[in-house]
């Protein structure tokens, strides 16, 4: 049930007593005051509101209940937003649904529901969330509010993000990076937040020039902000896009950069991570010696300031970069470690399995080999991981061709080629 506000019952008994906004206000305040007042911009002092009552041929009582009313409205949208700020979104989610349910005239109704949209993000119910954030996204471009509209896009991006589903990931932050385009007067963070989400997004796709494209971008619009951990996520994309298309000097410079930002605000852990990519981009160069150190440090580092996990994907990159250099037995140990940390649904296990069967490839253990790519398969396809499906498939055929099986190796070719002309069609579906 919608409420009336104090304005709107003052309006309402002004029009039916006959008075313009003039003869209210006469003796005690502008015209323009009253006006205010009935739209619900100011609030009247407790002296006013009873001379407009006493003219009004009301009871004070009848606006004061109103004015409660507002408090209470007013202190449970400030309670809901301490709750989302201590990370205690069931509890903010109990008091914006009903904030939602019994709209308030003051309260901005897109806030409102941005806010709770938000808060179902966070606990992963992302069905309610993207009907929220859809609301807010057609409300803000019927009146007009291009930020509000990019920032809902934005969000509904993320949530496509975390359901794996890259490419309507990719087509949010499109339509958000179009609004930006064409219109002035868009925050910077708002701006630079959807750039870097392309750019993270088309570097997953393997889309390494519209990456570093879109991160370039964001690194030019940040310039001289002091919006230091986005810029040091724009030099952690830039170092990731350039390694990917071989430009290991402009690589590695930007990975500094990162690690230097991250430090500077003491991201312990996001440096350490950071560096593990630094690792990796060392790896790739041949420097192998040098990349395994940082990658000791790292270990010893996520053993104060990380997690199990982050232990398992240093002995994850340890076991690939060993790989290289065909050193088959340490680097089964490692992956081996790393297999032993993680648990056996995360999706991280996928490269391992692919790991370990590249490792029994070199060792001509074939049979083993096809277990563990087989393993990965099923994981990238449970996840919709369609670049590194395919990257699988091609690597199960080279293995079933070194084992003599020309018949399996082309199916494993085949299936890679049904994947790769299905997800074409998906594209062309969502754009």
């Amino acid at each position: 049930m919608t409420t009336t506000s104090l304005g709107q019952k003052i309006k309402e008994l002004r029009i039916l007593k006959g008075l313009t906004q003039s003869d209210l206000g006469a003796g005690m305040v502008t015209p323009s005051m009253i006006s205010q007042i009935e739209a619900d911009k100011a609030n009247p002092s407790h002296k006013l509101l009873c001379a407009i009552a006493e003219k009004l041929e009301t009871s004070v009582d009848y606006f004061l209940t109103d004015m409660q009313t507002k408090l209470e409205q007013t202190s449970t949208y400030k309670l809901a937003k301490a709750f989302m700020e201590s990370s205690e979104y069931d509890r903010a989610i109990s008091l914006l649904e009903e904030l939602l349910e019994n709209p308030a005239p003051h309260l901005q109704l897109t806030n409102i529901s941005f806010d709770l949209a938000n808060c179902y993000l966070h606990v992963e119910q992302f069905e309610r969330a993207t009907e929220l954030f859809e609301d807010v996204l057609d409300s803000s471009i019927r009146t007009g509010e291009h930020n509000t509209a990019v920032l809902a896009l934005n969000k509904l991006g993320v949530i496509q993000l975390r359901k794996e589903n890259l490419l309507l990931a990719q087509f949010h932050w499109k339509k958000a990076y179009q609004i930006i385009s064409r219109t002035e007067n868009i925050d910077v963070s708002t701006k630079a937040f959807v750039i870097t989400n392309l750019g993270m997004v088309n570097l997953k796709l393997g889309e390494y020039n519209d990456a570093l494209k879109y991160y370039t971008e964001s690194y030019q619009l940040l310039q001289g902000t002091n919006y230091l951990k986005l810029i040091g996520e724009t030099y952690n994309g830039l170092g990731h896009a350039n390694k990917e298309m071989k430009n290991y000097k402009k690589a590695v410079e930007h990975t500094q950069d990162a690690i230097a930002i991250f430090k500077s605000l003491n991201y312990v852990k996001t440096s350490y991570d950071n560096k593990v990519n630094l690792a990796i981009i060392k790896g790739e160069e041949g420097k192998t010696e040098e990349a395994l150190a940082l990658l000791d440090e790292c270990m010893e580092g996520y053993s104060k300031h990380g997690t199990e996990i982050d232990i398992a994907n240093v002995h994850s990159e340890i076991s690939r970069l060993l790989l290289k250099v065909g050193r088959y037995a340490d680097a089964e140990k490692h992956a081996t470690q790393a297999l032993q940390l993680m648990d056996p649904s995360m999706r991280e296990i996928a490269f391992l399995y692919r790991t370990l069967s590249e490792i029994k490839l070199m060792t001509e253990e074939f049979d083993t080999a096809v277990e563990f790519a087989e393993k990965a398969i099923e994981l990238f396809q449970s996840n919709d991981m369609i670049g590194q499906l395919t990257k699988t498939y091609a690597l199960l055929g080279e293995i079933y061709k070194s084992r003599g099986d020309f018949l399996s190796a082309t199916e494993s070719l085949q299936k890679m080629q049904t994947i790769v002309e299905s997800n074409l069609r998906d594209r062309i579906l969502v754009m």
